[in-house]
């Protein structure tokens, strides 16, 4: 009898040490050694509960105890899933072609024209327009000074003359009007360069 309790007391003896020498993942080592020291084992803490456990006798060594009672997952619920569409013939057929928006007949207010040649006319109502050499669109003239000296060179158009312009483009209710900055009155040796 005796020998069975020390042998009882022996194999405890040999669990409690191995189990304080296996750490759990996640917590840090209370050992502090010194290099050259030995650490010294500490031991596992011990719950209310292990108490309470079978005798250690009677568990092999690094088994962990049984829980005390499993949750079973929750019932997954039933999902209706909506059927998928029908597809035409074609999946690969082209859709409608992109909306494309026709280019707009007048030029951006605030646009500069630097050094544009051509000469001034009168629309059929006489008002005084800038026709481009390039072909652009002719332009109305803004009233200014510009303007007054074209008129008054040319005799409000009746006297036909080849001008050098810079200006500002204005826009009016989807009509672009000129509003001269400078003027240059272009002598016929002048127009051949």
């Amino acid at each position: 009898m005796k020998r069975a309790v020390v042998a009882a007391a022996v194999l405890l003896a040999i669990g409690t040490g191995w189990a304080s020498l296996a750490q759990v993942p996640g917590q840090g080592s209370q050992d502090t050694a010194m290099p050259g020291e030995i650490a010294q084992p500490v031991p596992a803490p011990r719950s209310a509960s292990a108490e309470t456990d079978a005798a250690p006798a009677a568990r092999p060594a690094g088994e962990a105890p049984a829980p005390a009672s499993v949750t079973p997952p929750a019932p997954v619920p039933d999902v209706s899933i909506p059927p998928i569409p029908e597809v035409d013939k074609e999946p690969f057929k082209p859709g409608p072609a992109p909306v494309r928006k026709p280019k707009p007949d007048f030029l951006e207010e605030g646009k500069r024209l630097f050094n544009r040649e051509g000469r001034m006319e009168m629309d059929a109502i006489g008002r005084p327009m800038f026709v481009f050499d390039s072909g652009d669109k002719p332009m109305r003239i803004l009233e200014n000074s510009w303007r007054e000296y074209i008129e008054t060179r040319t005799d409000r158009g009746k006297k036909k003359a080849h001008w050098r312009i810079s200006g500002v483009v204005m826009l009016y209710e989807g009509a672009n009007y000129l509003l001269l900055t400078k003027v240059v009155h272009l002598m016929p040796e002048e127009e051949n360069l």
